[in-house]
């Protein structure tokens, strides 16, 4: 458990630290400051607050990537297939929740909703973020170039961390006649003997 927690760790907060800063030197250079990309008639909320945005994609890579880089600890070189997924997989999960924090960033524009209806506005901004997220990401030249950059490197770096000695896996479970006769020895009867 101490091993997923410093990998989760290490994944979220490598991401949140480099996306944080890639964002912060963009600002400047961007003009006018135009580092994510935008829909047209889109509300610019994730301009508005974009730690917020960087930190739900930063926890969901955090998330995803902790279980993969334990499952292909033996793989210590990543290869390309298995980075692409992990990049798709990233994106289609975070775009829901990103969709879901817009709506509650526009709420706070004055478009209070209440039960059932709060409920509805949350799945459609899930739905809204699933459907145009991964374009709002590929509109966001060159943010996304430097991301797709440092993320490789805090990845490969991730499953490297991960060292056989640090994971104590059971290599295969024992077959049931060798515990009935683990069993057996226990009772004082001797090996090959029938049991009573």
């Amino acid at each position: 458990m101490k091993l997923v927690l410093q990998q989760f760790g290490y994944f979220s907060l490598a991401c949140f630290i480099s996306s944080s800063v890639g964002y912060f030197l963009l600002h400047f250079v961007m003009p006018d400051g135009w580092v994510f990309g935008t829909l047209y008639r889109m509300f610019l909320y994730h301009w508005e607050y974009p730690y917020q945005y960087i930190a739900s994609v930063s926890i969901v890579y955090g998330l995803l990537a902790t279980p993969l880089s334990i499952r292909f600890r033996r793989n210590q070189n990543m290869s390309f297939l298995i980075y692409s997924l992990g990049v798709a997989l990233v994106i289609l999960v975070a775009s829901p929740i990103g969709g879901m924090l817009w709506v509650i960033h526009d709420m706070q524009a004055g478009y209070f909703t209440e039960g059932a209806r709060f409920r509805d506005d949350l799945m459609w901004g899930a739905l809204e973020g699933l459907r145009s997220g991964w374009l709002v990401i590929l509109l966001s030249m060159p943010y996304n170039i430097f991301g797709l950059i440092a993320g490789y490197f805090i990845t490969n770096h991730g499953f490297k961390r991960v060292g056989l000695d640090q994971i104590h896996v059971v290599k295969s479970l024992p077959s049931l006649s060798s515990l009935g006769e683990t069993l057996s020895l226990h009772r004082g009867d001797k090996p090959g003997e029938p049991n009573r």
